[in-house]
């Protein structure tokens, strides 16, 4: 496994309701979160060999700083009160059971185990409910509130809503901590099953030895690849299974079928009966849906509560899933009590396009179980064929946009922003196009959606930046100043390191000065994450370069995110623009924009000016700058300076006169 593989491989998500709105804090949480996954991942890991004892280490280190920090925090706002004094309290205890964990005689996979149950609790109580109120205590205080004040707000606040959350949370995380440490189990049986038959290959001295090896041999293949509880396969013999079945030749497409299936509030059960009397009713379902089987059918169970069945005739799931709900709705009698079992299910059929390997097919059918989860608990989901189809098509096209840069194949145009009256370049937009050697000329349409949350969209943005200075720079050289107007993707300016990294790609052009950069976002990616937005935005103008809010009026701003974003321009959405000639909505859209802007004290620019009598209208308005064709379609940036010469603007233009607002 690659570092970029542990990189996304995560026991325990983040979640944002961790976030207590102290950045510094919320950070350091991020980190305990990030170890834990990290960590997870060396003990499921087949090449990892990280000890427990490095483990802990790794966490004590971790809690000296992070608990240091944060008490510093609470007590400079909140003093010595009590509520500080149990904090530090609670931070002590962590030391203390970290150390015992440390100290314990019983084996590495127990420790482990108790390791994980402690910092799932751990993470849920501490940071959600603890830290938490600190926080909002803190905030309260801030607002003017007196302490005792502050707690009693926070109090109210922090009532019945945050108990349901840490349960759900514990609920949802001991889910995922008792997968992880059965994936530790399974690693390490299947290591000393490694171990014992290498051991045994070359012990068969005789023909007696070799039969006692190989009766060996089939109960370490039983260990390696069977669910010691159930009897059934594990989730790597089920691996086992797919991978013969998808290597046979001809295999016909979406003839067989994977389904993945977790059992509804299967924690009651543990809950009432117990763990042991749990395990027992996995046991004895487990034998009942083995009999409930379709003709060569085969079942798994890979967790805690999580079965997987595999068939060869994709036409049978309905009818296989139809047996297995009527058979866990037989009641089970556990010491002197009845229940049943329901379950939720999501199903892929394979082969297919979107598939090729086991791994895959196994990851698309739990993701498909997740999705069943949300939408519709109790029933089933199947991989839907336009999401496969989609994902391949996809696939494809970032990998031709990768081998696109790699190439140079993209270019920029830039269209002129001007002001209507009098003429006079107020700077341009870079527009990017893809060259494509089979396609021809693409433009962002055909490819930047398949790239929206996609990393990749950050190695564009990175380029357009960079050709856009490099572009300013040779224009420099020829006697030509203009202002450049770059497009950037929520992703791209949400990245942890975009403030640096534009500081570094405007240090590389020092002949460029950073006002002539205007960075245009769009409104709804702006107003996703307000204050991350706006600290960005605002860290982005110290460094000299100026924003545009593009396509404004389109997304759902309202005055106070107005207010609070630090944008210099209003860009109009040609649509507005386009549909104003011929709809007094539009109009009155118009005019409530440039009134906006007029009373925040924002630059504005229209968009979509077509014709002539868009400029009129604009101009009547009282919004005079503007892009669209009626000025100028995006050109080649060796052309910008002989279209400048001899631009002129309608001479109705010139004439327009304001309508008062």
């Amino acid at each position: 496994m690659s570092d970029d593989d542990t990189a996304v491989f995560e026991i325990f998500p983040w979640n944002r309701n961790f976030e207590t709105g102290i950045d510094e804090i919320d950070q350091q949480h991020r980190v305990l979160v990030e170890i834990l996954n990290r960590l997870a991942w060396h003990f499921a890991s087949s090449t990892s060999e990280l000890e427990c004892g490095h483990i802990l280490d790794e966490l004590l280190a971790y809690a000296a700083y992070h608990f240091k920090a944060e008490e510093k925090l609470w007590k400079a706002a909140l003093g010595e009160q009590e509520m500080v004094r149990n904090h530090h309290d609670g931070h002590q205890l962590f030391f203390v059971q970290i150390q015992m964990f440390r100290s314990s005689k019983e084996p590495e996979e127990k420790v482990m185990a108790e390791l994980f149950n402690y910092l799932t609790r751990w993470l849920a109580f501490h940071i959600l409910e603890s830290d938490r109120r600190m926080a909002l205590t803190i905030k309260a205080v801030e607002r003017g509130l007196s302490i005792p004040e502050a707690r009693k707000e926070v109090d109210s606040q922090l009532s019945g809503s945050v108990s349901v959350m840490v349960s759900a949370l514990l609920e949802i995380y001991g889910k995922l901590s008792a997968g992880s440490i059965q994936l530790m189990r399974e690693k390490m049986a299947r290591l000393r099953a490694e171990d014992e038959l290498a051991r045994l290959q070359h012990d068969k001295l005789s023909a007696a030895l070799a039969q006692q090896a190989t009766d060996h041999e089939e109960q370490l293949q039983f260990l390696a690849y069977s669910d010691p509880v159930t009897g059934l396969m594990n989730r790597n013999g089920m691996l086992r299974e797919i991978r013969h079945l998808i290597q046979q030749e001809q295999l016909p497409r979406e003839s067989a079928a994977l389904i993945s299936i977790d059992l509804d509030n299967f924690h009651k059960v543990n809950a009432r009966f117990g763990e042991e009397c749990a395990d027992r009713l996995l046991g004895v379902l487990a034998r009942r849906w083995k009999d409930a089987l379709v003709q060569g059918g085969q079942l798994a169970r890979i967790s805690g509560d999580e079965f997987v069945v595999l068939l060869l005739d994709g036409g049978k799931v309905e009818a296989q899933l139809t047996a297995l709900r009527l058979t866990a709705e037989q009641p089970f009698v556990l010491n002197g009590g009845s229940i049943s079992v329901a379950f939720t299910a999501g199903v892929v059929r394979f082969p297919h396009d979107g598939a090729d390997d086991g791994d895959t097919i196994l990851r698309q059918a739990d993701h498909t179980l997740f999705r069943a989860k949300q939408e519709q608990k109790g029933s089933w989901l199947f991989l839907d064929a336009d999401a496969q189809r989609q994902s391949v098509v996809r696939q494809q096209l970032l990998a031709d946009v990768r081998e696109g840069l790699m190439e140079n194949q993209f270019l920029l145009l830039y269209q002129p922003k001007v002001c209507l009256r009098s003429g006079r370049v107020i700077g341009v937009e870079a527009l990017i196009r893809w060259d494509h050697p089979d396609k021809g000329m693409l433009s962002p349409i055909h490819f930047l959606p398949a790239l929206e949350h996609h990393p990749l969209m950050i190695d564009i943005g990175e380029w357009v930046i960079d050709q856009a200075l490099r572009q300013m720079s040779v224009w420099n050289s020829e006697g030509l100043t203009l202002d450049v107007g770059v497009n950037i993707a929520a992703v791209h300016l949400q990245h942890p390191n975009f403030v640096s990294r534009l500081a570094r790609a405007l240090d590389c052009y020092p002949q460029v000065a950073p006002h002539r950069l205007d960075l245009e976002i769009l409104e709804t990616a702006a107003l996703g994450e307000l204050d991350k937005a706006s600290d960005i935005i605002r860290d982005c103008q110290s460094l000299g370069v100026t924003f545009s809010l593009d396509d404004f009026g389109t997304g759902y701003s309202s005055l106070s995110y107005l207010k609070q974003l630090p944008v210099n321009t209003l860009k109009i959405d040609q649509g507005f623009v386009n549909g104003a000639l011929s709809n007094v909505d539009d109009i009155a859209i118009l005019k409530g924009i440039i009134g906006l802007a007029n009373a925040f004290d924002r630059n504005l620019v229209a968009e979509g000016v077509e014709t002539k009598e868009h400029g009129e209208l604009l101009i009547r308005l009282g919004c005079y700058d503007a892009q669209g064709y009626a000025i100028a379609r995006p050109m080649k940036p060796e052309k910008i300076a002989a279209w400048k010469t001899q631009w002129r603007p309608f001479p109705e233009w010139s004439a327009g006169e304001t309508i008062k607002q």
